[in-house]
Order: structure tokens, then C-alpha cells, then sequence
């Protein structure tokens, strides 16, 4: 879209074809308000958190000497994650306010979680049929040995040292 296209879509005569050029370029005096970025979005047909984004994976400056990674500086806006330094039971608070109803940033934390830990062992599973196989026989035989010695009366610290046996041929 070009900027006399964005203009027309504005819909504010205050904000032509050139002052939207001057805001791209960075070169108009004030900075963008809220409302602004707001109105961009919708004209650009974006959400407004890509507006806040720079180009490329470049860290996101948020205040002079704090600076956040593009997907963490999403979930910080997003009320998902507070930054380094900040005073984590205000940031929650406030964010429990404007997390969408019944669920909670932690939550929504959580879940993502819980379906990247998911597919990472889906993934992990999925070739090792043959591997899952062979560790149910073993585990099979070291069960079958240790409980044949418990039935035939093997004494306790005979017992042990085989269980430590085999937990030291794991390590």
C-alpha cells in the first residue's frame, strides 16, 4: 500500500499521504501517540503489536539500557511475561486484568509449554519403536532378576548391591 493509499484508509484528514511518510521515515517531531498506532493498525489491516516490532530479529529497545528478544518482548506485551527487572506481582496483577477471561498468563504459559514439551517427545518417540523395544526388555530382565532374588530370600544388602549395579551402569 502506499502512503496516499494508507491516507485515504486513515480516514483523518490530519494524517496526509505526507505526514504518514514523515512518521515512516522518522522524521516528524512528536512521536506517534497510542491512538496513532492504533489507527495505523487498522488501516494497515496489522495487528498493532507488528508495528512495535523492528525489522528482522533485532532486539526490541524498551527503555534505555533494556532491551528484549522480538518473541519475548511479544509475550511481554502480550501481559505472558514480565522483563528482567521488573516487579514480577505488579506485572501479574496487571496482567491477570487483561488476560482473556478464565485464563491467565500463566496459564496460557503453561499450556504453550506443555504442547512444545508434547511434540518435542512426540518427535523424539516417533523413530524409536526399536529403541522402546529393546529398554522394555532390559528393564523386563533387571525386574525379573531383582524380584527372583527377593522370592529366593536373597538378604537385603545383596539385594541392594545388585540395584546398585545396575543404577551405577547408568550413570
Amino acid at each position: 500500500m502506499n502512503p496516499d493509499q494508507a491516507a485515504e484508509r486513515y480516514a483523518d484528514p490530519a494524517m496526509s499521504a505526507t505526514v504518514l511518510m514523515n512518521i515512516e521515515a522518522n522524521r516528524r517531531r512528536t512521536p506517534v501517540t497510542i491512538d496513532e498506532l492504533i489507527q495505523f493498525a487498522h488501516a494497515y489491516d496489522v495487528p498493532v503489536e507488528a508495528l512495535l516490532l523492528p525489522p528482522g530479529d533485532r532486539p526490541v529497545q524498551v527503555a534505555p539500557g533494556v532491551t528484549a528478544d522480538p518473541a519475548r518482548f511479544l509475550r511481554w506485551i502480550r501481559g505472558q511475561q514480565p522483563l528482567d527487572g521488573t516487579d514480577v506481582k505488579l506485572y501479574e496483577a496487571a496482567a491477570t486484568a487483561v488476560a482473556p477471561a478464565g485464563q491467565s498468563a500463566v496459564h496460557e504459559l503453561r499450556d504453550e509449554f506443555l504442547a512444545r514439551a508434547t511434540n518435542a517427545f512426540d518427535m523424539f518417540f516417533a523413530g524409536s519403536e526399536e529403541m522402546t523395544r529393546k529398554t522394555r526388555a532390559q528393564m523386563r530382565d533387571v525386574l525379573s532378576e531383582v524380584r527372583e532374588a527377593a522370592a529366593s530370600g536373597t538378604p537385603t544388602d545383596e539385594l541392594l548391591a545388585v540395584i546398585d549395579g545396575y543404577l551405577d551402569r547408568l550413570q
